[in-house]
């Protein structure tokens, strides 16, 4: 299969990386209290089976809002805790990423690696469940990427487009280096082409 290539993609890594580099080991935040119209997230980060599995524990997180400018997006920062466990609570918005940096740890040559861990989420409710992993993170890129260049809007990207996207990428963890950047982008590229952004499940041209 021939795959569009989708130029922005490699920015929106570049920006997603920044974005989580530049947050401290912060404890939290956001603007402080709850609302109605308030969405709580919540759920547990884990390694790709490929870097090690297990919780990526006690790492700086952030919730990017699609809706929001891309120069004033983060709209809450955090750290997971002891079991990869995160929990954010942001207002309501019609699609978002929780975007986790994770350090390797153990005794082996990878170790003190970061590894990002990320995720889709549609924050349109009181509370959203969802756990993040290697499938997640390549799915989430491609959404990213999707809004980022234009190709679709953060309304757009609902629960469907998200699950179309996420079935698409679990094929490719398995090949994916999720130590190298470009391998990810790589997948992420694949999996906007099959699912057409994520308007289509794979397999359904």
């Amino acid at each position: 299969m021939r795959l569009r290539l989708h130029r922005p993609l490699s920015l929106a890594r570049v920006m997603i990386l920044v974005w989580v580099l530049s947050v401290p080991g912060c404890g939290g935040g956001g603007d402080g209290g709850s609302s109605s119209q308030d969405s709580t997230l919540t759920g547990q980060a884990v390694f790709p089976n490929s870097v090690g599995g297990g919780p990526v524990a006690n790492a700086p997180f952030q919730v990017v809002d699609f809706e929001k400018p891309p120069d004033n997006n983060v709209v809450f920062t955090g750290t997971t805790n002891s079991v990869g466990g995160y929990s954010a609570n942001i207002a309501r918005t019609s699609s978002a990423a929780v975007i986790v940096t994770g350090t390797v740890g153990g005794s082996g040559k990878r170790k003190g690696e970061t590894v990002r861990v990320s995720g889709l989420v549609n924050p349109d409710r009181p509370h959203v469940l969802k756990n993040f992993d290697g499938t997640t993170d390549i799915a989430c890129e491609a959404g990213f990427s999707a809004v980022l260049d234009g190709s679709i809007t953060a309304q757009e990207l609902d629960a469907q487009r998200i699950s179309n996207l996420e079935q698409a990428a679990a094929t490719f963890v398995d090949s994916t280096n999720f130590f190298d950047p470009a391998s990810v982008t790589a997948a992420a590229n694949a999996v906007r082409e099959i699912t057409h952004d994520g308007a289509k499940p794979p397999g359904h041209d």
